[in-house]
């Protein structure tokens, strides 16, 4: 199935899916409009239906839902325009046209609650940590390949990689993949329990409870997901070639290790070898110690859960990061080595991109950004100006703990 397809396939999907949470409030709200009152009685009288419909579209992304709205807002007024002509000319309305528009504009309404509620999310205060060495060196590829094309590509079912992103890694598999958007959700799941289990290296936890921490909904299929993941991080090795460790003026190369040092699965009672839904792991020394001494950033994991696309999950990690460090301006070579995307076509790779940037500015994460082009209108930069959910993220940065220490470094440029 090609992108375009699966849109139109999960707008379909929503746009049923309305239908029929309004088709269950339209008694109530032809009755309201019978009672001849105002517009504003009939709207405080319908909010609490509308509000409880609304609810159950939260789990589409944003970017989604507002491609439907936009349908459903040309749709309404397009109609309404319509009724409004053939009043105005006394032409008699078939009382089934009244009822039309009467259903489109509950789905209007609908959606612009279900888009309320969800900007409201987003703007929740980011509180799921990531080591900020992981995020710096690139750890996670925005970018990925087929099995097929992973065990082509490495024959040996190992990756070996370096990536010359913002600061050089060296990345090793042997799994056989690149850890991509589910896994920095795992990572970051654990880095918040690692938090809450008093900051040991070493602890236990179900998986219920890092589903939880990733603001995700447990399910069978999550549940294997997540044992997959972290067999994936557990069997990752990376050298850092700029780690840094705070109170140090000096960056310095790592030796390789594994950010997951240890990774045991507990197989209660009842349960399959395979599929434990319960383990314990162990943070690598460098985590462990860069962690203590706050070198960490916070993410909103719904915000994060919320975008569209790959890249975009990547770049506003990353994004958090510059806005750290008044970073506003990307070098796209670099970045395209950063998030490891898995192109040799220019075109696409620059379109995934600006699509990227495009999502980011819908969500307010940035307010605007251009494209500096260099020989042959070739893109060669990309500055981008921080916005509301980025300010937000400042602020929670400058009043997460008194742990976290300034770079004494200072910044570098990306």
């Amino acid at each position: 199935m090609s992108e375009v397809e699966g849109v139109r396939k999960k707008m379909k999907a929503i746009r049923n899916s309305l239908r029929q949470e309004v088709l269950n409030l339209i008694p109530v709200y032809t009755n309201l409009k019978k009672m001849n009152l105002s517009i504003d009685d009939i709207d405080k009288q319908i909010a609490p239906n509308i509000q409880q419909s609304a609810k159950k579209f939260v789990r589409h992304k944003t970017m989604q839902l507002k491609l439907e709205f936009t349908y459903i807002g040309q749709e309404y007024n397009q109609m309404g325009r319509q009724i409004n002509d053939e009043e105005r000319n006394n032409i008699k309305i078939d009382e089934q046209k009244y009822l039309q528009y009467s259903i489109v504009e509950l789905e209007y309404k609908t959606l612009a609650k279900a888009l309320e509620i969800k900007k409201i999310q987003n703007r929740n205060v980011p509180d799921t940590p990531i080591e900020t060495n992981l995020i710096e060196h690139g750890l996670f590829s925005a970018g990925s390949h087929t099995k097929k094309v992973m065990r082509k590509k490495y024959s040996t079912g190992v990756v070996q990689q370096t990536r010359n992103g913002f600061r050089r890694l060296t990345y090793e598999n042997s799994a056989g993949v690149f850890l991509g958007t589910f896994d920095a959700r795992v990572l970051a799941g654990l880095t918040k329990l690692y938090f809450e289990n008093g900051m040991q290296q070493q602890f236990s936890f179900n998986f219920s409870e890092l589903a939880k921490e990733m603001d995700t909904v447990p399910s069978g299929k999550e549940y294997m997901e997540l044992h997959e993941s972290l067999k994936n991080i557990s069997r990752t090795q990376i050298i850092m070639e700029e780690y840094y460790s705070p109170g140090n003026k000096v960056r310095q190369r790592t030796s390789m290790y594994h950010p997951i040092d240890t990774l045991t699965f507990i197989l209660r009672e009842g349960e399959e070898e395979g599929k434990e839904r319960a383990a314990t792991v162990s943070f690598h020394n460098l985590i462990h110690q860069s962690l203590q001494s706050g070198n960490f950033l916070s993410m909103n994991v719904v915000l994060f859960n919320d975008f569209l696309k790959p890249t975009t999950k990547i770049l506003y990690v990353n994004l958090i990061n510059s806005a750290a460090q008044n970073i506003t301006s990307y070098n796209l070579e670099t970045l395209t080595q950063h998030l490891n995307l898995q192109t040799a076509n220019r075109s696409l790779l620059v379109s995934n991109i600006l699509e990227a940037f495009e999502e980011l500015r819908n969500m307010d994460v940035i307010s605007s950004y251009d494209v500096v082009y260099g020989p042959r209108k070739s893109v060669q930069f990309i500055n981008f100006v921080p916005g509301d959910l980025l300010q937000i993220q400042s602020q929670a940065s400058q009043g997460k703990s008194e742990l976290i220490l300034t770079h004494d470094d200072g910044p570098r440029p990306h």
